[in-house]
C-alpha cells in the first residue's frame, strides 16, 4: 500500500501517469479491510486495458453459530480466487469511491469454512459446489455532488446455471453516508453474521430512503440451473413415494407451471395474467425473464416501500376477493417479459 500513498500528488494527477502496478493497487484499495488478506499475480496493460491475473482473497468472518455464554466467539473463513480481472475504465484518482468503473471478474471460485454450514452445503449440492464458477461485470458512472448513478450493467453469471443482470438510473443517493467508515464496520465483510438480518435491513432501507428510482431492470436467464433444480425436486418427490411412477424433470416443470396458471383465478385485471404466464414459460423452457420498473416520475425508495406495505395490508383484508395488481403495475411502471433462448 506504500505505493498507493506515494502516488497521490493530488486531484490533478493524470490517471495515465500511473503504472499498471499502481493502478492495480487502487482497484483493490479497500480489499485489505476487516483483516482480509489478498494477493494477485501478473499485471499488464495494453491499449488502456488493465489485466490482472490470479487474484486471491481470504477473510475471517464472525460466525452466527450459538456459543456458550463467555465462550470465545467463533469465526468462519470465506475465500475466493479470480482467474482474470479486466479493467477497461476506472476512476483511479478516487479509489475509495470510484466515480466510474468498467470492471470484469472471470473465473471466480469461492471456498472457505463458511460453505460447510449445513444450509449452504445442501443448497450448493443442487448445483455442485466444486463446479461453481462465477463471472462478474460492473459498469457504472456516478456524480457524487448530484447524488446520481447510472448503472449500465451489473451482471453475475453462474456458468451453466444462471445469469442475473441489473441496470438502472438513480438519484438522491447519499454517498457520504454509504462510505462512512462506521457504517462499513457494521455492514462490511468483517461484520457478517454479527448483526440480525432485520437490523441490517433497516439500516440499508434508511440509507436508501431518499434514493429515487428513475428506471430499473432485472433480468434472470436460465443457463441450465432451473433444469438441475427441477431434477433434484423430482428426485425428492419420487423418493417420498417409491411405489408411484417416477417423476421426471419435465413433469415437475409442467406441474409448477400449472400451479402458476391455477393462481390466475385469484387475480383480476390485465397485469397478473401477463406476469404469471411469463414466469410459467420461463420455468418450462430456458430463456430470460425480465422485470422492469419505468415509473412516470422518479419514485423514492421510501415511497415504494410504503406503497407496497399498504397494498399488502389491503390485499390481506380482502380475503375472499380477487386481487387487482393493475394499480401496483401503474404505480411502478412495472413490466414482465419472457424471451426464449436462441436454439
Amino acid at each position: 500500500m506504500a505505493g498507493l500513498a506515494a502516488g497521490l500528488p493530488g486531484a490533478a494527477q493524470a490517471q495515465e501517469a500511473l503504472t499498471p502496478a499502481q493502478k492495480a493497487e487502487r482497484v483493490f484499495h479497500t480489499y485489505g479491510r476487516s483483516g482480509a488478506k489478498y494477493s494477485y499475480g501478473p499485471v499488464a496493460e495494453k491499449d488502456g486495458v488493465l489485466t490482472i491475473r490470479n487474484l486471491k482473497y481470504a477473510v475471517a468472518l464472525p460466525s452466527d453459530a450459538v456459543v456458550k455464554p463467555g465462550a470465545p466467539k467463533k469465526t468462519v473463513t470465506m475465500t475466493f480466487t479470480v482467474e482474470t480481472v479486466t479493467v477497461r475504465r476506472y476512476d483511479y484518482r478516487n479509489p475509495e469511491l470510484p466515480h466510474f468503473m468498467d470492471l470484469t471478474f472471470e473465473g471466480m471460485r469461492f471456498g472457505g469454512s463458511m460453505f460447510d454450514a449445513p444450509e449452504l452445503r445442501s443448497a450448493l449440492a443442487v448445483f455442485g459446489r466444486q463446479d461453481l464458477v462465477v463471472d462478474f461485470v460492473q459498469t457504472y458512472e456516478l456524480d457524487r455532488a448530484a447524488g446520481s448513478i447510472d448503472l449500465d450493467a451489473f451482471a453475475v453469471t453462474m456458468r451453466g446455471l444462471l445469469r442475473q443482470e441489473m441496470s438502472g438510473r438513480f438519484d438522491g443517493v447519499e454517498f457520504a453516508r454509504l462510505t462512512d467508515p462506521k457504517l462499513l464496520e457494521k455492514l462490511g465483510p468483517g461484520a457478517a453474521g454479527s448483526m440480525p438480518p432485520d437490523a441490517a435491513g433497516r439500516i440499508i432501507l434508511d440509507l436508501l430512503a431518499a434514493t429515487r428510482i428513475h428506471r430499473f431492470s432485472y433480468a434472470l436467464t436460465d443457463l441450465g440451473g432451473i433444469g438441475k433444480a427441477m431434477a433434484v425436486m423430482a428426485a425428492a418427490q419420487s423418493k417420498k413415494n417409491p411405489d408411484a411412477p417416477k417423476i421426471t424433470t419435465k413433469a415437475m416443470r409442467q406441474a409448477l407451471a400449472g400451479a402458476l396458471a391455477g393462481m390466475m383465478a385469484r387475480f383480476s385485471g390485465t397485469f397478473a395474467p401477463v406476469m404469471l404466464q411469463a414466469t410459467a414459460r420461463w420455468m418450462q423452457a430456458p430463456g430470460t425473464l425480465t422485470i422492469a420498473l419505468t415509473p412516470g416520475r422518479p419514485l423514492p425508495v421510501a415511497g415504494i416501500v410504503g406503497y407496497l406495505a399498504t397494498f399488502s395490508r389491503q390485499a390481506k383484508q380482502a380475503k375472499d376477493q380477487k386481487i387487482d395488481l393493475d394499480p401496483l403495475q401503474k404505480f411502478l411502471g412495472l413490466s414482465f417479459s419472457y424471451m426464449p433462448s436462441p436454439r
